[in-house]
This record gives C-alpha cells, sequence and structure tokens, in this order.
C-alpha cells in the first residue's frame, strides 16, 4: 500500500514537472538532486513560493489570492501539513535516530577504552609481555600486534 502511495506521488510530481519545464531546466543547470526537489514538493505542495527559487512565476490569480491573506496565516500552515508524507517523514527519523544511536555506541566505545586506559597501562608496566601474545584478550577493538 505504501509502495502504491509513492508510486502515485511520483506520478504526480512527474505531471508537475511537465507542468513546469522552467524547474526541469533549473535543476539541470544547477545540479541539484532530484532527491531534494521531490522532496520540495512533498512538504511544501506545488503552490508554494518555494518554487520561485527553481524559476516558476507564480499566476496572477495566486499573487491577488495572496495578497488578500496576511504574510503568515494558519490557513497555509495547515495546507503544508496536510502535503506533508508522515510515513516517510516517520522513516527518515527513525534512520537519522538508528544513525545516532550508532554514532553514540561508537563515542562509548572509546571512552570504555579511554577509561580503561590508566588501568593497561599500569597492567602493562607490571606485565610488558601481555600484549605480545596473540592468545591475550585485547580490549582495544582496533588491536594490531606488530610484525
Amino acid at each position: 500500500m505504501a509502495e502504491e502511495k509513492t508510486n502515485a506521488a511520483i506520478g504526480r510530481f512527474k505531471t508537475f514537472l511537465r507542468n513546469h519545464p522552467e524547474i526541469v531546466a533549473y535543476v539541470h543547470k544547477n545540479d541539484i538532486k532530484w532527491r531534494d526537489v521531490f522532496d520540495d514538493w512533498v512538504i511544501f505542495g506545488e503552490s508554494h513560493e518555494v518554487w520561485e527559487k527553481y524559476g516558476l512565476k507564480e499566476k496572477s490569480s495566486e499573487d491577488d489570492d495572496e495578497k488578500s491573506h496576511p504574510a503568515f496565516s494558519f490557513h497555509k500552515v495547515l495546507k503544508v501539513v496536510d502535503n506533508i508524507d508522515t510515513k516517510q517523514w516517520q522513516e527518515r527519523l527513525e534512520t537519522i535516530s538508528g544513525a545516532i544511536t550508532g554514532i553514540q555506541s561508537f563515542i562509548g566505545q572509546f571512552r570504555q577504552n579511554s577509561d580503561q586506559d590508566p588501568q593497561n597501562s599500569t597492567n602493562n608496566q607490571e606485565q610488558p609481555n601481555q600484549t605480545e601474545h596473540p592468545s591475550a584478550p585485547a580490549q582495544n577493538p582496533f588491536f594490531f600486534r606488530r610484525d
């Protein structure tokens, strides 16, 4: 079901681009990633001022409509929120959360090693041959023996 929604969204995005070839030209000219353009389309919709940076000019009827509404309105906020694909954002947030968790565990390993280094240095002074034996367990995850 999610794949069908995604395919439908991609189809609507392609239709939007066919109706606005100036966006396609701008993207090609400035080497912008299509994923970024698609994200803008999903988040902001087709009638947002973000498309002005891609070279899309607003129609005069939309200009008159915006003049009648203040610059910040609750209606605009609701319109943007309606265009957000929550499942896609949830997936992205889960991916980012997983990446942050991985980085935290990676940093935690180094902190554990730095906390254990003073103990290891006193143990190494008492038993200097312990690190030279391959059967000795290594505390450092990046332990390499010298040849």
